[in-house]
Parts: C-alpha cells; sequence; structure tokens
C-alpha cells in the first residue's frame, strides 16, 4: 500500500486539495485542543512574542490557537487550498500562512518553536529508522528551539486501514523513532487530562495511564515528542 510519505509532494497537495473543501474537514474542537495547546506551551517554556512555524499546518486550526497565545506563528502548507483556507478563517489572528514544502524552505535557524502534527511525511512504514523529515524541522531552529511533534495515533491498532491509509505509530516505536536525539522526551496524550493537568499532563505517570486507556477502549490520542536543539 502506497502511503503519503512515497507520493510527491504534488501528489500530496492534490489528495487534500480535494479534502479541504469543507472549513473544518478534520473536524477540530476548540474546547478539546485549546487547553491541549495551552498545555504545550506551557510545558515547553514558549512566550509571548516568540516565533513558532507550523510545519504541514492544513487549514491553519493550531497555527491560530498558537497565536492566540501570543505567538508570531507562521503555517505552511504544500496545498494552495489548505492555505487558502487558513487564510480565509484565521489570518485577523494575526497568524501568517504561506504556502510551501516544509522539506525545502529557506529559514534556518529561524524560529523558536516548530510545531508539526500528524505530517503526511511522517506516514511511514519505515519511520522509526528515517530521521531526514525530523533532522530539516531542526534545522529551522534556532539554538535551544524546540521541536513539538504531534501525532494523532491509536497505540491499539498499528496497521493502516485501507479506507484511510494512515499508519498509527506506536508509543514504542515514537520512541525508537527519537532515541538517536539527546533529551528527547515522548508520551501520549488523550487531551482531556490537560483540561485538569495543564503541562504537568506531559508526565510518564499520566503518558502511561492514557496509554492503558487507549489500548483499553480504542480512543484516539496524540503522540508527543520534545525534542531541544542543541546549543552550539
Amino acid at each position: 500500500m502506497e502511503t503519503f510519505h512515497e507520493m510527491r509532494p504534488t501528489e500530496i497537495s492534490k489528495g487534500y486539495d480535494e479534502k479541504y473543501g469543507s472549513s473544518n474537514y478534520f473536524g477540530y474542537r476548540i474546547w478539546l485542543y485549546r487547553p491541549f495547546v495551552e498545555a504545550l506551551v506551557a510545558r515547553v517554556g514558549l512566550r509571548p512574542g516568540g516565533h513558532l512555524l507550523d510545519a504541514g499546518c492544513g487549514q491553519g486550526f493550531f497555527t491560530w490557537l498558537f497565536a492566540e497565545r501570543g505567538l508570531n506563528a507562521v503555517g505552511v502548507d504544500v496545498s494552495a487550498a489548505g492555505v487558502s483556507s487558513a487564510r480565509d478563517i484565521y489570518s485577523s489572528s494575526g497568524a501568517k500562512f504561506e504556502i510551501g514544502d516544509i522539506l525545502e524552505l529557506g529559514w534556518r535557524n529561524q524560529f523558536d518553536c516548530v510545531f508539526t502534527r500528524s505530517c503526511s511525511l511522517y506516514n511511514s512504514q519505515e519511520f522509526e529508522t528515517k530521521h531526514g523529515v525530523t533532522d530539516r524541522l531542526l534545522s529551522y531552529l534556532r539554538p535551544n528551539g524546540i521541536l513539538i511533534f504531534d501525532y494523532y495515533s491509536k497505540p491499539c491498532a498499528t496497521a493502516p486501514t485501507e479506507s484511510q491509509q494512515w499508519i498509527y505509530h506506536s508509543l514504542e516505536s515514537v520512541q525508537n523513532h527519537f532515541s538517536r536525539y539527546p533529551g528527547a522526551e515522548v508520551y501520549f496524550s488523550l487531551r482531556i487530562e490537560t483540561m485538569l493537568l495543564g503541562r504537568l499532563a506531559f508526565s510518564r505517570q499520566v503518558s502511561r495511564a492514557c496509554a492503558w486507556l487507549s489500548y483499553r477502549t480504542g480512543v484516539g490520542g496524540e503522540l508527543i515528542a520534545f525534542v531541544r536543539k542543541p546549543v552550539q
């Protein structure tokens, strides 16, 4: 089965251009994701005025949530339809949106944070051992900047579905992928716990509890990795 990782950018763009006719194709719920993003911002110590890149921003929902926290947020996506939708819905927030291939940006060492959620380039059976995407995203960070990797998954189901062609990576596979990056932290979040715990939701104990609940119930959540770029 061909996954998005094996497709060319033009093929990925075409697929998403067809989906982004709806103003909220993925059906994101503000009440669920606003406290989740607030917890991420607090956990990694981002401050108002900081510069954030949302790599693979789609229709700009998460770019907007980060802009709400006072960050200078720019979202980039290969889909022209996605970027057009993002501009129509969220430009008044101060967030900016650009069409582009996230592997070919000329923005080295410019951002305090790079955020990427469910990027199609990570939808690969070779995810554990292929590090080109992560290395490129890290190159856009200033020294001591932080990469926030976020990937929707159901850890109890590790195979792609025929209809979605989406690979549900396991917590272990994400840990293996990021094991080469010193100090990387990996967690699993059901998001709802961030309403109660805020930044404290990203801990080993809470992560294990969320993963257990996901296995028991089949409810999906977010595989999270924090990777700090070394100060050179």
